[in-house]
């Protein structure tokens, strides 16, 4: 019963919030250049207090609420931050750089469980999730650096114009 029902929270938020964070983001890009980092850095920051929530509770509700806000916000980066990568690289780096990404979060991404288990081996899963979502918050806080070297060098920086992905490109 929890399984389904923590399920059902957390697909119901995650299409939710894809939708939300992909809106959001186009709408904070009209005003500002870094308006998509913007949005994926404040939705991880707002995830954060609800993923601790829904980490620390025992009732259920509360669990249930917590993952489901958190889920919401969490997933808001998806399109942005795709749409990020295709603002920052030259039209024909596009493939190669969302394949670039997403090898790298693939790849890093799987070594939190193994991470979280040895520190829940250590000490308990409580800890173990808890470094996590710091993780994440980091991770929002870094994009306030990208923010920095976009203001500083612009949107595409000029080593990346000389890129070419095909011969005669």
């Amino acid at each position: 019963e929890a399984s389904v029902s923590l399920a059902l929270v957390t697909l119901s938020a995650l299409l939710l919030g894809v939708l939300a964070g992909g809106y959001v983001a186009d709408r904070l890009h009209r005003s500002f250049t870094c308006g998509r980092i913007i949005a994926i850095a404040g939705a991880f920051l707002l995830a954060a207090p609800f993923l601790l929530l829904a980490i620390q509770s025992e009732e259920k509700s509360t669990v249930l609420v917590g993952f489901f806000v958190a889920s919401f916000f969490m997933s808001w980066y998806h399109g942005p931050v795709t749409a990020v990568l295709h603002d920052m690289m030259p039209r024909r780096a596009h493939a190669t750089s969302v394949g670039v990404y997403m090898f790298a979060t693939q790849l890093l991404g799987g070594l939190g469980p193994h991470v979280v288990g040895r520190i829940s081996d250590q000490h308990d899963l409580q800890v173990g999730l808890q470094i996590a979502v710091a993780v994440m918050a980091c991770g929002a806080l870094l994009m306030f650096l990208v923010i920095h070297f976009i203001r500083r060098d612009g949107i595409r920086h000029r080593v990346l114009e000389a890129f070419h992905a095909e011969p005669g490109d």
